[in-house]
């Protein structure tokens, strides 16, 4: 005999789908405005879904289900998760969350389980505007940080979807959600444990980088250099080591191209004054690294006064872009 679920579960979802589908398309609009980097989604709970939600005997009132319409919000570390909060705020009413409060733990020290932040509440109304029935609908929102979206993600399948109960890979889920959380609370704590005594040191090639770019950082305000500061030190430190240049002879070739050209040119990054100022200064350091097959960098990036200014022809440089 062929199973049916109660015509009034069909019921109450259908009636809940209708209004779920515009909820949903307004709260996917809402949440498009998130900052670069944060990464969102929406959905509406699947009729399978909602129906072993009811069996689950913890809704009381399935023709106003918590969930039946949910977004996320998946923000980089813990530390983005109060802007995100207060993004979400602009439009959302929350009645309650869980977990009640940012202080107190869902499970003891030894559970390792799905435990983020969901808002439960409904659009916030505006007064402005005529009433709307969107708003009085409650629907969830998640925030999670990238690695507890990467966890819950990469687990789902493997332990909810297998055809019988395993101790083993609710073992290893757990496992790599403690490692998980590890990860997150050292990279949220990076700045104090850069601090600690017994993990203090000092090596290379941070050691020399760092000494690159105090030399760019001597002769350029932070706001006029790129926000990946990183690459841009190892580039300059690529090109210096295939000048067979230091920090030192760095910084005295942008000090000799300051003082002759009263300042460095508009619109030019660190790499490309060295170069420019190489091929005054320093021709021959140059022009042997341009005639010469590199390894690192692979090549070197120029113009045509640079070549003109070394006598060189662009076959000639074969390490050479223009």
């Amino acid at each position: 005999m062929k199973l049916t679920t109660p015509a009034s579960w069909r019921e109450a979802f259908s009636a809940q789908r209708k209004l779920g589908e515009l909820l949903e398309a307004e709260l996917a609009e809402l949440l498009r405005g998130v900052p670069k980097g944060w990464y969102t989604e929406t959905r509406i709970k699947a009729e399978s879904s909602f129906n072993q939600k009811i069996e689950t005997g913890l809704v009381e009132n399935f023709d106003r289900l918590e969930d039946f319409v949910g977004g996320l919000i998946v923000v980089p570390l813990p530390s983005d998760v109060p802007r995100a909060l207060e993004y979400v705020y602009r439009f959302f009413t929350v009645e309650y969350r869980r977990p009640q409060n940012d202080t107190d733990a869902e499970s003891n020290a030894a559970e390792f389980r799905f435990n983020d932040i969901r808002l439960y509440g409904h659009l916030t109304a505006d007064d402005s505007l005529p009433s709307s029935p969107l708003q009085s609908m409650v629907f969830e929102i998640q925030v999670k940080t990238f690695f507890q979206h990467a966890w819950s993600t990469a687990t789902h399948d493997l332990v909810y979807k297998y055809p019988s109960f395993s101790w083993s890979r609710s073992r290893v889920s757990a496992q790599v959600k403690a490692i998980l959380e590890h990860a997150e609370m050292s990279l949220a704590a990076i700045d104090e444990l850069e601090r600690v005594e017994t993990f203090t040191r000092s090596g290379e090639p941070e050691a020399t980088l760092n000494r690159f770019l105090q030399v760019v950082r001597d002769h350029w305000d932070d706001d006029l250099l790129p926000a990946n500061k990183k690459r841009m030190t190892e580039s300059l430190a690529m090109l210096s080591g295939a000048l067979a240049f230091g920090p030192e002879d760095i910084n005295r070739l942008l000090t000799r191209g300051l003082a002759e050209l009263g300042s460095h040119p508009d619109g030019w990054s660190p790499y490309q004054c060295v170069v420019d100022y190489a091929s005054r200064y320093e021709p021959e350091s140059l022009r042997a690294a341009l005639c010469t097959k590199l390894e690192r960098p692979r090549v070197i990036h120029i113009n045509t006064d640079v070549l003109t200014r070394l006598g060189l022809t662009p076959e000639e440089a074969v390490s050479g872009h223009l």
